[in-house]
C-alpha cells in the first residue's frame, strides 16, 4: 500500500514537471519579399529568437527597401512597428530591435520597394506567420 502511494506521488511530480516545462515553444520567425517581376529587390525578415526584423536591399537599381511588421491585437487590428529603409546600395541591411507584445499573436511581415527615405512604398510582399 505504501509503495502505491509513492508511485502515485511521483506521478503527479511528474505531471506537473510536463505541466511547468509544457510544449517547447517554436520560433515564429519568417520572411516576406517585394513583388516585383522577374526579380527579389528586397526582403524583410522576422527573428522570433531575438525579437528583431532585418530588411534587406537586394538589388542595385537606385531604389530602396522599406520593411516593418505589424501585430495582431485582441481586437483584430494590427499594431505596425516603426518602418525600417534601406536605400544604402546592393546588398545592403538594417534591422529594428523591439519587443513584440501579444507573442502568440500573428504577426504581418511586410517588405516593400521605395524610392528614398520619404518616397511610397509600392511593390509590397506581405508574409503572416503564427505566434510562437
Amino acid at each position: 500500500m505504501k509503495g502505491m502511494y509513492i508511485r502515485t506521488a511521483l506521478g503527479a511530480v511528474a505531471a506537473a514537471l510536463v505541466g511547468l516545462t509544457g510544449a517547447p515553444a517554436f520560433a515564429a520567425s519568417g520572411c516576406a519579399y517585394t513583388t516585383d517581376a522577374g526579380t527579389t529587390a528586397g526582403k524583410t525578415c522576422f527573428d522570433d529568437g531575438g525579437d528583431i526584423y532585418t530588411v534587406y536591399d537586394l538589388d542595385s537599381d537606385n531604389e530602396g527597401v522599406v520593411g516593418w511588421i505589424e501585430v495582431k491585437q485582441a481586437d483584430g487590428s494590427w499594431k505596425a512597428y516603426a518602418r525600417v529603409y534601406v536605400g544604402t546600395g546592393y546588398n545592403t541591411h538594417k534591422g529594428n530591435n523591439v519587443d513584440v507584445t501579444r507573442e502568440s499573436a500573428q504577426l504581418k511581415i511586410v517588405a516593400c520597394r521605395q524610392n528614398g527615405s520619404g518616397g511610397t512604398p509600392y511593390s509590397c510582399g506581405t508574409a503572416i506567420i503564427a505566434g510562437g
